[in-house]
């Protein structure tokens, strides 16, 4: 498998964070081992299922990313994660180094807080996934 981007701490010189762009064919899967690395996986393009031990979710995801708000998935270090699509679609894997192992967690596109910032020709509208507040 390769990756539209793959960016890791070591590849970057970044002490911490990661990020990953994922494209699956239809009827596609990919399998990831988080090692010492929480993730987030989001839709950009498309649905998908995501498996990880006996933890689960359907992402509905998003016809691309200017079309809305998308639901994620949240993966402690130390899992598993495979994603698995049956239309096929993009889907980018953040990744951050973690010390704790909070349980993992699905958020509905709902509750992703949405901001509006700055005025004029400079504003600007925020999704914030993965906000401390949806631990």
């Amino acid at each position: 498998m390769t990756y539209l981007v793959d960016v890791t701490p070591e590849s970057a010189g970044w002490g911490f964070s990661g990020l990953r762009v994922l494209d699956l064919a239809a009827d596609g899967s990919h399998r990831v081992e988080t090692g010492d690395a929480e993730f987030v996986v989001l839709p950009l393009a498309g649905s998908c299922t995501i498996e990880s031990g006996p933890d689960g979710a359907e992402l509905t995801g998003r016809d691309s990313v200017f079309t809305g708000v998308s639901d994620f998935a949240y993966v402690p270090r130390d899992s598993g994660l495979t994603v698995s699509t049956v239309d096929g679609g993009r889907f980018v894997l953040v990744s951050a180094r973690a010390r704790r192992r909070p349980p993992f967690r699905y958020v509905s596109a709902e509750q992703v807080p949405v901001e509006l910032r700055g005025a004029g020709p400079c504003s600007r509208q925020v999704n914030n996934f993965a906000v401390a507040a949806q631990a």
